[in-house]
C-alpha cells in the first residue's frame, strides 16, 4: 500500500532525522511504497553520505516523488515504472 509522508515531515532540513522516518514506517501498517514531495526527498537525501547516490528505497520500501520532473526521477532511479503507458 502506497502511503504519503505527512506534509510536515522532512519539510524543514533542521527537523530531518532518519529515526523519524523509520518510526513512521514501522507505525504504519502495510506500507510498501513511500510517497513524498520533492522538498522532502532532497532533505531526506541530505542525510546520506555525500559520496552516495540518494537512496531509491528506505527499509525495503520504494520511494516515489510524483512532483519531481520525470527526467530527474529517471536519473535518480526513482521513476514510477508502473505509471501510464508503461508495459
Amino acid at each position: 500500500m502506497k502511503k504519503a509522508l505527512p506534509e510536515k515531515m522532512f519539510n524543514d532540513s533542521d527537523q530531518s532525522r532518519l529515526i523519524t522516518l523509520r518510526n513512521w514506517v514501522l507505525e504504519q501498517h502495510e506500507v510498501t511504497e513511500i510517497e513524498m514531495s520533492e522538498r522532502q526527498f532532497w532533505n531526506f537525501a541530505q542525510l546520506q553520505p555525500v559520496a552516495e547516490k540518494p537512496w531509491v528505497t528506505f527499509m525495503g520500501r520504494q520511494l516515489r516523488v510524483p512532483n519531481m520532473p520525470e527526467v530527474t526521477q529517471k536519473c535518480l532511479g526513482i521513476n514510477d515504472k508502473a505509471g501510464l503507458g508503461t508495459i
